[in-house]
């Protein structure tokens, strides 16, 4: 249990939302994705699925900055 909350928490142990939030997204698009092949037989282009996910991470990072700077 000390694992996955480590997973979930900044460095600080504070809990994350944007790691969260990535990990249920994840958990879905992977559903979606193999919804897809089995009715399709073939794979989905990833392009937008992976630019939402990393725009999650972007946000946490943006926020992380701005916190900084107002910090100093």
């Amino acid at each position: 249990m000390t694992f996955w909350r480590g997973v979930f928490s900044e460095a600080d142990g504070t809990p994350s939302f944007a790691r969260v939030a990535t990990a249920v997204t994840l958990a879905f698009a992977l559903g979606w994705v193999t919804a897809i092949v089995a009715r399709t037989h073939q794979l989905p282009d990833f392009s937008g699925l992976v630019a939402f996910i990393g725009i999650l991470y972007g946000i946490n990072r943006a926020a992380g900055a701005v916190a900084g700077l107002r910090g100093s």
